[in-house]
C-alpha cells in the first residue's frame, strides 16, 4: 500500500467532522433533532397539489408545512420543541434556497433539506417511512 495516497485521509477527517458538527448545530437550532420521518412525511404530503417537485412554494405554504410537522412532534414528545422552531426553520430554508429573494423556494429543496436535517438514520432517510420511497425520489 502506498503511504502517500493515505496521507490525504488525514486532511479529510477534520473537514468531515467540522461539516458534521455544523449540520448538527443547524439541526438543533431548528429543533429538527426531534423530528422523524413519521412526522415529516405527512407534513410534506400536506403541501398538496401536483407532485411537481420543481414547483415554487410560498413562505406561507412552507410555514404551514413546518407548523404541521412540529405540531405532530409536540403531540409525540411534549416540551421538546420551542415556539420559535417553526420560524427558525422557515428562515433557514429561505436563507438557503431563496437567494434572489423572490419569496418562493423549490419544493424539492425544502423536502431535501427537511429530510436531511431530520433525526432518522441515513438508511431510514433513504428508505422513507414504513417502506415508502422518499418523497423526493417518488
Amino acid at each position: 500500500m502506498d503511504m502517500d495516497s493515505i496521507e490525504g485521509l488525514n486532511e479529510v477527517r477534520p473537514a468531515v467532522y467540522r461539516t458534521a458538527m455544523k449540520l448538527r448545530s443547524l439541526q438543533k437550532l431548528c429543533h429538527m433533532h426531534v423530528v422523524t420521518l413519521r412526522e415529516l412525511i405527512p407534513a410534506l404530503h400536506s403541501l398538496g397539489g401536483a407532485w411537481d417537485t420543481g414547483a415554487g412554494l410560498s413562505e406561507q405554504e412552507v410555514m404551514q408545512c413546518i407548523n404541521r410537522m412540529f405540531q405532530s412532534v409536540s403531540q409525540e414528545v411534549p416540551g421538546q420543541v420551542s415556539a420559535e422552531a417553526p420560524e427558525q426553520t422557515c428562515r433557514l430554508l429561505y436563507r438557503l434556497f431563496d437567494r434572489g429573494q423572490t419569496g418562493a423556494v423549490c419544493r424539492r429543496s425544502v423536502e431535501a433539506a427537511l429530510i436531511s436535517l431530520s433525526a432518522d438514520t441515513l438508511s431510514a432517510k433513504h428508505k422513507g417511512n414504513a417502506g415508502e420511497p422518499c418523497v423526493w425520489l417518488s
